[in-house]
């Protein structure tokens, strides 16, 4: 099962330093791609943002991250010292 989207809800807003109103937004749960097609796994459920009885969320694809340590790579092998 590989993760396909992380499921995001705003749950609050704040005032940033440029004096505009920005999200502040929670990881609520992700989905998969099963055997039987794609499953969604609820983790948590804020229920402090409910708007009108219900929440809004955003399904974001998982970004490629960089290998841990790969900046050891470009070292040289010959060192000088």
């Amino acid at each position: 099962m590989g993760i396909k989207y992380f499921v995001k809800a705003a749950v609050s807003e704040f005032k940033g330093d440029d004096g505009t109103m920005k999200k502040r937004y929670q990881s609520i749960g992700v989905v998969m791609e099963t055997k039987h097609g794609l499953m969604l796994k609820l983790e948590s459920l804020p229920i402090f943002a409910f708007k009108e009885g219900s929440i809004l969320a955003y399904l974001n694809v998982p970004e490629d991250k960089e290998k841990p340590n790969s900046s050891f790579n470009k070292i040289e092998d010959d060192v000088p010292f």
